[in-house]
């Protein structure tokens, strides 16, 4: 009986020390299981996703400051750099127009002969001129050739019956002038033209008849001429005022004869605008 009792008692100590010993087994092993399985899972997973903790701490603060600096920068460049352009642009054309250094202008008015000399049976009554401008250079001097059309008339009275006959002679002339003009193209300027001119006779009438014209030798004829005037900015291209005298000096009947009595003179307007501009 007693033997038994040993033998009871020995298994119950020997039960609760295998149960101490497993429970102590289980919790040593079992937590750091746990937890080293648990990292290395996560492990893992950031290693398949290619997942950075450093650069995704840093992420955040960087990268709103990047999305929200970016559309000020576009937005600043934008708006301060796009009117310059546009300022720019419109100067360069505008300069380019006030610096041009080839000009067309048009031209029309009046004529009337001066004589230097008084002659009772002629009396000058106005006539008409038109033409067509250009001019080379932008400077000081400048070349500006012309082609115009100009009739000059006179009235002129029957030495037996006192009648009065209206005469006239169409021309086309081409002056070949030097300008000298003061101040530049993006203002208001003076000038003075001087040069020579040739003349064509195209046609003549006398009392409303026309009048042949084409067994004339001295149909052609040359002279000088000189203007003075001013040329008023107005939009791109400047107003043309002018008053010019031509005297003839030669025709193809009597070579040069600097004795004529007449000086044919002419007041136009006209417009003057750069080649180019828009």
């Amino acid at each position: 009986m007693k033997s038994v009792k040993i033998v009871y008692a020995f298994l119950t100590l020997l039960t609760l020390t295998m149960n101490s010993l497993f429970a102590q087994l289980s919790g040593t092993t079992t937590q750091p299981t746990s937890t080293t399985s648990t990292n290395r899972q996560q492990e893992l997973y950031d290693q398949y996703h290619g997942y950075n903790k450093k650069s995704s701490s840093t992420a955040p603060a960087t990268l709103p400051a990047t999305t929200a600096d970016q559309p000020q920068q576009r937005t600043s460049d934008y708006s301060t750099s796009q009117p310059t352009g546009s300022t720019g642009q419109a100067q360069s054309m505008n300069s380019k127009a006030n610096t041009s250094g080839t000009r067309i202008g048009v031209r029309g008015g009046v004529t009337y002969e001066l004589f230097t000399e008084e002659h009772p049976l002629f009396d000058p009554i106005i006539g008409f001129v038109g033409g067509l401008t250009f001019n080379l250079g932008a400077g000081t001097f400048s070349f500006q050739p012309e082609v115009n059309y100009a009739r000059y008339s006179v009235k002129i009275t029957e030495p037996f019956s006192g009648a009065r006959i209206t005469s006239a002679g169409d021309h086309v002339e081409i002056p070949l002038f030097l300008k000298i003009s003061t101040g530049s193209y993006a203002g208001h300027r003076f000038f003075v033209n001087i040069g020579p001119y040739g003349s064509y006779l195209i046609s003549a009438s006398s009392g409303g008849k026309k009048l042949p014209v084409d067994g004339l030798s001295n149909r052609f004829s040359y002279g000088a001429a000189a203007g003075v005037g001013a040329a008023i900015k107005a939009g791109s291209g400047h107003a043309i005022i002018e008053v010019r005298g031509l005297y003839e000096l030669s025709n193809t009947n009597n070579g040069f004869n600097s004795n004529y009595k007449q000086v044919l003179t002419q007041a136009t307007i006209g417009y003057s605008f750069p080649l180019g501009s828009r």
